[in-house]
């Protein structure tokens, strides 16, 4: 009778109907052995519904406490209350829950150990995890009609029970066919691939479940509604529903900054130019053209074509220009191939290539000791990881993101036929230089429509031989530190951090507060500086049918000095989409 009742319980809670009127809950111990004390619960309730669910509530919670077979003996009702006489039973432990007929590699891969149950307090929950455990794997590897339950339920004495675990896999399931319904134009191969489910894999509940929110995250389309899975004894078919959504970008920045020289208003921009699916395999192509400074400009261009040849590899092309007024021009060439684990999460090794040039020798010709700026080439390989987990992209209110890279190369020192040689005599044309750079931003969502940003950047620039002005790395504006001329401050290492907090006027539109802070040292030349700069300000960004604008005002102090209302920046930017 006892193995009866304990199947029963565990497997069945009756459910108990009666009149709808408002009553009041007593629950009476028989045998007074002090269980129920340890349980807390409602006796006041407004529905007879919500009694149903109390006593339920409060018979899960003796169970946990080990007291396996308690069940309710009698109840009485009259037409405003409800007293239920409980009998909680003997409390039981385990003498041991063994294997049935699951396998091995199941049960290692849910850390279940049978050792681990041995002697061991029976509570309901641990149990049921379990057995959720079994069959999420099997959800997971081909089986979603897979059921697990116990046999071989016996008792070795009045409080010690064993029993096996049993598994029915049923019949192995694969997506048989996968269908795409809507105007989206983009290659098949790229959006199974970015999903990671091809025709012919085993069902797999997880991936399944993550597909809308990795629809979510592409920019170029949207989900009209939640994906379909067809079963039938021949086949399996899943079916999502997907729309084009406008991705391309156009991006204008102006900015106004007084010249620190003559005090005039000089004007600097920013445009970019971001085609996003335009050949329907969710590549990207970017051009960006930035006016610095007054004299300083430069040019930048970048594709990405994910998943070659139906593969998770992806190739990633950067070039990018920089004239430093008279002073030197920098090109920069990367070429990357990307692992894709997700379209948010990838590994990418890298070589790069960087020539750096004197673009005028006026008045050099006689020295005797290098510049500090120098003719240089390097050639380096390296190795990056990028994740993102955020709600939204654009406009995030939780969530994070991490970049981090770095690569290793030889540095030559190109001899330049307008200068005096006897100046490279003592010098060491080629070393060993190493890079590196690590972003982190986290994204705190503070009540319904604020959120706190918080972010750290970090990068250095190491050589084993001397480092030139050209060669240093550039911080300073909307990127990094903003109060400050883009890429103005020159560093060889440098930390910044901001903080930020934003309140959200609409999914596009959030106003902002802000403050950035910095430590850099700079050792090039044989010469050693630091400091540690600051600013803050305030900013909007706002939504219109003409597209997305921002304004930002900023204050910064630098080397000690005080904040100059004067000096503060103004930018403007817009995001168009098409």
């Amino acid at each position: 009778m006892k193995l009866i009742h304990l199947i029963f319980v565990i497997f069945y809670i009756p459910a108990i109907a009666y009149g709808q009127k408002p009553y009041t809950l007593k629950i009476i111990e028989i045998g007074n052995k002090g269980v129920l004390k340890q349980i807390s619960y409602s006796t006041q309730l407004s529905t007879i519904q919500e009694s149903e669910k109390e006593m339920k509530n409060v018979l899960y919670a003796i169970w946990e406490l080990s007291f396996i077979t308690a069940r309710y003996d009698s109840l009485c009702l009259d037409s405003n209350s409800t007293t239920a006489y409980l009998n909680t039973g003997e409390k039981h432990k385990w003498a041991s829950l063994k294997n049935g007929n699951v396998e091995e590699s199941i049960l290692n891969s849910i850390g279940y150990r049978s050792k681990l149950w041995n002697n061991r307090k029976l509570k309901y929950s641990e149990v049921e995890n379990l057995q959720e455990k079994i069959l999420k794997w099997c959800e997971n590897n081909g089986y979603p009609f897979a059921s697990i339950h116990l046999d071989s339920i016996s008792f070795i004495d009045e409080q010690t029970i064993s029993a096996k675990l049993f598994i029915e896999k049923k019949r192995r399931t694969k997506i048989d066919s996968i269908e795409i319904k809507g105007n989206l134009n983009l290659s098949k191969s790229f959006l199974l691939n970015y999903i990671g489910i091809l025709s012919g894999d085993a069902y797999d509940e997880s991936k399944l479940q993550a597909t809308s929110k990795r629809i979510e995250e592409l920019s170029f389309t949207k989900e009209t509604k939640p994906y379909t899975i067809l079963f039938t004894e021949k086949y399996t078919k899943l079916t999502l529903f997907l729309d084009k959504k406008r991705a391309s970008q156009l991006d204008g920045i102006l900015g106004f900054q007084p010249d620190s020289r003559t005090g005039k208003i000089v004007f600097t921009g920013d445009a970019r130019l971001r085609l996003q699916n335009s050949f329907a395999h969710g590549e990207i192509i970017e051009f960006n053209w930035r006016r610095l400074q007054e004299a300083t400009q430069d040019l930048k261009a970048h594709f990405n074509y994910p998943f070659v040849f139906n593969t998770p590899v992806g190739i990633d092309y950067d070039i990018k220009l920089y004239r430093r007024d008279t002073s030197f021009i920098d090109i920069n060439q990367t070429l990357s191939f990307q692992y894709l684990f997700s379209a948010n999460t990838w590994l990418n090794a890298f070589v790069k290539r960087r020539s750096s040039n004197l673009l005028s020798t006026y008045g050099l010709e006689s020295i005797t000791v290098l510049p500090q700026i120098a003719d240089i080439s390097k050639t380096s390989y390296g190795l990056g990881f990028y994740r993102e987990q955020l709600d939204y992209r654009f406009n995030p209110r939780k969530g994070y993101s991490i970049n981090i890279s770095s690569d290793i190369g030889n540095r030559i020192i190109q001899k330049n036929s307008k200068l005096n040689p006897i100046i490279y005599e003592t010098v060491q044309l080629k070393s060993t230089q190493v890079s590196g750079t690590f972003i982190i931003s986290k994204f705190w969502p503070v009540g319904k429509r604020s959120t706190i940003k918080s972010e750290i950047q970090s990068a250095g620039l190491f050589n084993t031989g001397i480092i030139f002005k050209n060669e240093l790395l550039r911080i300073g504006g909307l990127k990094n530190l903003r109060g400050f001329d883009e890429e103005s401050i020159f560093a060889s290492f440098y930390t910044t951090g901001t903080i930020e907090y934003r309140f959200q006027l609409e999914q596009n539109s959030w106003f902002f507060l802000f403050a950035d802070g910095a430590w850099y040292e700079n050792n090039s030349n044989g010469k050693y500086t630091n400091d540690t700069p600051y600013s803050f300000g305030t900013g909007l960004t706002f939504e219109s049918k003409a597209g997305i604008f921002a304004l930002t005002y900023a204050l910064g102090s630098q080397q000690g000095n005080s904040i100059q209302f004067k000096d503060g920046k103004i930018h403007v930017g817009y995001i168009g989409l098409f």
